[in-house]
């Protein structure tokens, strides 16, 4: 047999155990809390999902299909610029491809940064 102690005894199960369910009194102001919470975050959830597909879905832009369009043209005058490199073509048209794709690069560039500050 055990001695007998000085500390307090503490029921285990209960301790172990705590009560969850609210005081009968107090259960339909518990349940009105619940829909409450309920409610601000099917609200949030809803700002979340509008906020990720404005993310996901831009609207069309002038400038950014311009962008594209005359990106693939840059690339195009840089292939045809490697192409007449590597053929020995005229030096001056060499150097006249390369400029135009040049500036068409910056014609790009410019409408991309406008269809970013549109946005």
């Amino acid at each position: 047999m055990n001695p007998p102690s000085d500390e307090p005894r503490v029921d285990t199960e209960t301790a172990m155990n705590p009560p969850n369910d609210p005081p009968a009194a107090g259960l339909a102001e518990w349940l009105a809390t619940l829909r409450r919470m309920e409610r601000a975050l099917d609200e949030i959830r809803a700002r979340l999902e509008a906020a990720a597909r404005a993310r996901h879905h831009r609207e069309f832009s002038l400038a950014r299909l311009f962008a594209t369009l005359c990106q693939m043209l840059v690339v195009g005058l840089v292939i045809i610029a490697l192409a007449d490199w590597a053929y020995m073509g005229p030096p001056g048209r060499l150097l006249v491809e390369l400029a135009l794709a040049g500036v068409l690069q910056l014609g790009v560039l410019t409408a991309l940064i406008l269809s970013r500050d549109a946005a």
